[in-house]
């Protein structure tokens, strides 16, 4: 456990969650990777409101989301992806991927 993190107790065992902090007021320094990162993260939080139709939403939603975090797969170097992995546990994607690149 890193000292970002906090453990939490479940039924389960112990989680490692990131610990909750107030963001730096200042804006992210984007170009065209972290574009593309942004929009697939903003796509996998729509992807949920999809999941909202009967019988066959959560099929598509599930398909969406697994297209999008590929393609994020591809896009992030190694230790943006673990990052934006422990955040994405707490936050909704495109919080998560903001946060991401606000650590760097």
């Amino acid at each position: 456990m890193s000292e970002k993190e906090i453990e939490v107790l479940s039924p389960f065992g112990p989680v490692h969650i990131p610990k909750p902090t107030i963001p730096k007021l200042e804006p992210l320094m984007m170009d065209e990777r972290r574009g593309k990162a942004m929009a697939h993260a903003v796509a996998i939080d729509l992807a949920s409101i999809v999941a909202i139709v009967p019988i066959i939403g959560d099929i598509i939603s599930d398909v969406v989301e697994d297209t999008h975090f590929s393609e994020l797969r591809k896009i992030l170097t190694k230790p943006e992806l673990e990052e934006y992995l422990k955040q994405d546990r707490v936050a909704p994607s495109i919080v998560a991927m903001m946060r991401t690149f606000m650590e760097e």
